[in-house]
Order: C-alpha cells, then sequence, then structure tokens
C-alpha cells in the first residue's frame, strides 16, 4: 500500500511543471512577515523598473528577506540590483533590468522582522 502512494505521488509531481525564476537576497527567518508585494509587468527589452519601499511610522520592521520572482519564464535574462537601503534596513530601492524581448511579469517580495 504505501509503495502505491508513493507511485501515485510521484505520477502527481511529475506532471506538475513550474515555470519561474527568482532571486533572492538575504535569508528567510520564521518570524518574518511578508510587509510588501509589487508586481511589475515590462514589455521592451533593455527597460528597468525601480522599486521603491519605505514603511510608514507605524511599521516597525527590518528587511530581512527580498525576493525577486519572474513567473514568465524559466531563467530570467535580467539583474535585480540594490540600490539603497536592503537586508537590516527598514526602506530600499531595487532596480530590475530586463534584457529578455518578451514581456516579463516580475513580483517582488519584502519579508521583515519586527524591532
Amino acid at each position: 500500500m504505501l509503495n502505491m502512494c508513493g507511485l501515485l505521488l510521484l505520477a502527481i509531481l511529475s506532471s506538475a511543471e513550474v515555470m519561474c525564476y527568482s532571486i533572492q537576497f538575504g535569508t528567510m527567518h520564521p518570524l518574518a512577515v511578508a510587509i510588501y508585494e509589487f508586481e511589475v509587468f515590462a514589455k521592451h527589452s533593455g527597460d528597468y523598473v525601480d522599486v521603491d519601499f519605505k514603511q510608514k511610522a507605524n511599521l516597525c520592521f527590518h528587511i530581512n528577506l527580498i525576493l525577486v520572482i519572474d513567473e514568465s519564464q524559466m531563467e530570467w535574462k535580467g539583474q535585480a540590483l540594490i540600490l539603497t537601503g536592503g537586508i537590516g534596513y527598514n526602506f530600499t530601492t531595487l532596480r530590475l533590468k530586463y534584457i529578455q524581448p518578451e514581456v516579463a511579469r516580475v513580483t517582488v517580495l519584502i519579508y521583515g522582522l519586527p524591532r
């Protein structure tokens, strides 16, 4: 019975296809919570987008993880750079550069730890 369940799970997992690519800055902490999410759509190659995150006065978190997820490609042919702030700060500016000619759908997720 156990072997049959394992084969069924293997058949289900092998039929699923994951099409995304991600870049990670920092590490996930068990107490971290999502504090920011932003979707970016780029249609031309060579474009760049700056993503600014500044906390409001009532939020008191230090950034510990920044994820940049491209849901349109298996391999992202772009760059993600932290221009200001970032890990350990309560603000950041990311620059996302696109080199691919197709439409890119990128999600930026920022996680933080309470101060």
